[in-house]
């Protein structure tokens, strides 16, 4: 019998496409809310920024390692909606006293967080195991940036019935010879999303880990073998991202969604998914499931 596949048949963008248009689909789709965002000095989580303050976000908590940056980003976000207060927070996201700290602040200037978006990232050199530099390989800032980020927000989550982001990638379906350790910590993001889920999902936090597209930023570019695959805009996922923190597809919580996929053709199949639990980590046993 063989493997089953990784990925959907379902139809895939590359861009904005009218499910996740915030100019009508999703207008005031954020109205309101107040969103902490990693990783927002630029590329994803850059537009990340500007998609939530169009749709309407009352307050934006933005942390990178340059607050310089964030600055920019900052007053970009002001020109797209005026009423929008953006705060911008220099955060080492490996510090999980910094990230503490900047959720109190975070708090402390908007009152609650209705939305995490968990999206520093970190690309090692793809090399074999053997060659491999072991602190790159680790790869604290995906791993333990996400863990230390949702530690530290998850109990504002739960006050506010909120929502999680913990950004993935496709990788985590892969395994190439070279990326283990980029692999690795991201399937490891998909499996921490389940388990965000399986521990709060009672109380009312949703949570998504996501594939962001393939998008040309800096640091996907740094590693030469997947340029060609890099043909994604960046207001896909950030699109994508409002409309599921938008209340219409908490049936996908605890579960890996791809920013490519359209989201309407998806909801058609909400009964397959949520039946028999699909989207989520799992050991293919196959025909050895049946006794012999």
């Amino acid at each position: 019998m063989p493997a089953h596949p990784e990925n959907i048949s379902i139809t895939q963008y590359h861009d904005v496409y009218p499910g996740i248009d915030i100019d009508t689909r999703l207008k005031d789709a954020a109205k309101g809310k107040v969103i902490y965002i990693t990783g927002a000095s630029r590329g994803i989580g850059e537009s990340t920024v500007y998609a939530y303050a169009k749709a309407g976000a009352s307050g934006i908590f933005i942390t990178a390692r340059s607050v310089a940056d964030l600055e920019t980003v900052a007053a970009n976000a002001k020109n797209i909606s005026p009423t929008v207060q953006v705060e911008p927070c220099a955060v080492d996201v490996t510090n999980a006293e910094q990230v503490g700290e900047s959720v109190r602040k975070c708090v402390e200037k908007f009152g609650k967080i209705d939305v995490v978006i968990s999206n520093a990232g970190y690309l090692e050199k793809w090399v074999k195991i053997g060659d491999s530099d072991p602190d790159d390989w680790w790869m604290a800032v995906v791993s333990r940036g996400a863990f230390n980020v949702i530690h530290h927000t998850v109990k504002h989550l739960v006050q506010t019935k909120g929502y999680a982001i913990l950004v993935s990638s496709i990788g985590a379906q892969i395994r190439r010879p070279g990326a283990s350790g980029y692999q690795s910590a991201k399937h490891q993001l998909n499996r921490f999303a389940e388990f965000v889920e399986v521990e709060y999902g009672s109380e009312g936090v949703k949570v998504f880990s996501i594939h962001p597209g393939g998008v040309p930023t800096k640091l996907a570019t740094s590693e030469p073998s997947i340029i060609p695959y890099l043909t994604d805009k960046p207001e896909l996922a950030a699109n994508t991202m409002v409309r599921l923190t938008s209340g219409s597809e908490d049936y996908l919580s605890g579960r890996y969604v791809s920013v490519d996929w359209d989201l309407d053709e998806l909801a058609k199949r909400k009964k397959e998914i949520e039946e028999d639990d699909l989207l989520k980590n799992r050991l293919d046993v196959g025909s050895l499931a049946s006794a012999l």
